[in-house]
């Protein structure tokens, strides 16, 4: 099976980035525990301070599939939910080539 990548653009209610990035830090030692889950990291948008873009790399679907039904994952869109301006706006992709990642 292939990997699995996804691109999250998560758009904060103005001044509230700081709150969701905290929800987004409760993740880390979720997945953490989640052997198919190899890159979970957030970048903050230079052009725009209520942004955040989430990278994500999976083993395959199944593990893409683990992480999204996970209750870690139910509690961050809770706590989301009362954060976000917008919906989220997600891109899978294949990935093809990198430096710095076992692709």
């Amino acid at each position: 099976m292939a990997k699995v990548s996804a691109f999250v653009k998560l758009t904060a209610q103005p001044g509230r980035r700081h709150e969701m990035l905290d929800a987004l830090r409760a993740m880390l030692p979720v997945v953490a525990d989640e052997p198919g889950t190899e890159v979970y990291s957030f970048h903050l948008d230079q052009a725009d301070e209520n942004v955040v873009w989430v990278f994500e790399l999976y083993r395959d679907t199944d593990a893409l599939d683990a992480h999204s039904s996970s209750d870690g994952m139910k509690a961050l869109l809770g706590a989301l939910a009362g954060l976000l301006a917008d919906a989220p706006t997600m891109v899978f992709a294949t990935p093809s080539d990198a430096k710095g990642l076992a692709i």
